[in-house]
């Protein structure tokens, strides 16, 4: 991916945009060198805006994940968000390979963020703490954001390639790699902020930073090591990715998608039957142009409503997730039953694994309901497919098995490394 030049009016509202563009996109003659406006003296700026990078393309990765599980349900006529919802993606659909994040692409976004988040850890690294004071805080705080995009990208991504820069900031470009190549960038980055965090005494990017690394290894199979990270995040830390009105880049992109005023997706009865005060929904008393049942999701009920990234909670279920593996079946039965509590629901005492994954499973689907975690879940403890393969589908066709996305072919076509 190439990204060679910043919008001026962008940065002036570096709240909501990207910083580097794809060089698909077609090139506004006012746009002007990226160079004149990497000074020390617009570090925080620059900052900013990689982080609303992230921030963006997160929220349409919790769409897309949603509609790829069971979560949503879409409910347009659009035919190229089916294959989404269908389960068939391929490496030449072009709305996850090239669309923006407002438009559900997922692609280009997550790369742009994690991209955005190099080049300014790069100019970082070349400055002076005298040039930019607090250097090394906005150091931290954008490698535990790079850290992120590398986990949603080894996560919901069936293969990848990780471009970089040299020493003299030239791009590097990467080759494919495979989901636990980059999960595993993604616990390098994730270590850097950890450190670089308890330096400098940031106690919410060291808390982000470890639930971070917590859910790379447990998507590794590095149980033990989870836990461990997971175990030292402080009670009732949260960590939001924000959203605001101020632009549709900047809103909820599940509200934008399923809202008293966007009937684009439903849910599926796998979450309206749940009975659960953390799956919040209402029922619009019709049906969708395709004929589904709308029902409209309450957890987001503003366009400026934060969706959450990391929590003391999720590092609970992580670890939860390890004592079942280890077999400590005890202290993960009384983890779970903190958050069953929560949905209304008995406590569990049981030993039998299958039983007890089960009941993690669960829980894991109700408390991060619609935060995109659900994707990682599906394929990290395979679960059954819902609606299962060969279920015929209402805009055409049945659905398939594919959950991870492939590499997109426009990569492979901007990329020296691939013939």
């Amino acid at each position: 991916m190439r990204y060679p030049t910043i919008v001026a009016v962008a940065l002036v509202a570096a709240a909501g945009c990207d910083l580097f563009n794809n060089t698909l996109e077609v090139q506004n003659p006012s746009n002007v060198p990226a160079g004149g406006l990497e000074t020390p003296a617009n570090a925080q700026l620059l900052v900013n805006s990689a982080i609303a990078d992230f921030e963006c393309a997160a929220g349409a990765y919790a769409v897309m994940g949603g509609e790829i599980t069971d979560e949503l349900i879409d409910a347009t006529q659009t035919a190229d968000r089916y294959p989404y919802e269908r389960r068939s993606m391929v490496s030449s659909d072009a709305r996850y390979a090239v669309n923006g994040c407002v438009g559900l692409g997922v692609y280009t976004p997550l790369q742009t963020a994690r991209f955005s988040a190099v080049n300014v850890l790069s100019l970082l690294e070349g400055w002076t703490d005298a040039q930019v004071p607090g250097r090394d805080t906005l150091i931290a705080q954008l490698e535990a954001y790079e850290g992120y995009s590398l986990v949603l990208l080894g996560e919901g991504f069936c293969s990848m390639v990780v471009s970089t820069l040299d020493a003299s900031r030239t791009t590097v470009y990467g080759g494919e790699i495979q989901r636990d190549s980059v999960l595993r960038l993604a616990v390098a980055a994730f270590s850097d902020a950890i450190t670089g965090s308890a330096a400098t005494g940031q106690t919410a990017i060291h808390n982000m930073a470890l639930v971070g690394r917590a859910r790379a290894y447990t998507d590794l199979g590095q149980l033990a090591l989870a836990k461990t990270d997971a175990q030292q995040v402080t009670s009732g830390y949260v960590r939001y990715v924000t959203a605001s009105t101020i632009s549709t880049r900047r809103n909820n992109r599940v509200w934008q998608e399923n809202s008293a005023t966007s009937d684009a997706t439903t849910l599926d009865t796998a979450y309206t039957n749940m009975n659960d005060p953390r799956v919040p929904f209402s029922d619009k008393g019709r049906n969708s142009v395709t004929g589904y049942h709308l029902f409209q999701q309450l957890k987001y009920t503003q366009s400026s409503s934060p969706i959450r990234l990391a929590s003391f909670d999720e590092a609970r279920l992580l670890v939860a997730e390890a004592d079942l593996a280890a077999s400590d079946f005890v202290h993960a039965d009384s983890l779970i039953n903190i958050f069953r509590a929560r949905g209304g629901q008995s406590a569990i005492t049981s030993t039998n694994p299958d039983t007890v994954k089960a009941a993690l499973v669960d829980q894991r689907r109700r408390e991060f309901f619609l935060e995109g975690q659900h994707l990682g879940d599906e394929i990290r403890f395979g679960l059954a497919l819902n609606p299962p393969v060969g279920t015929a589908f209402k805009g055409g066709g049945t659905y398939a098995s594919q959950l991870c996305l492939p590499l997109p072919d426009v990569e492979k076509q901007n990329n020296p490394n691939f013939p």
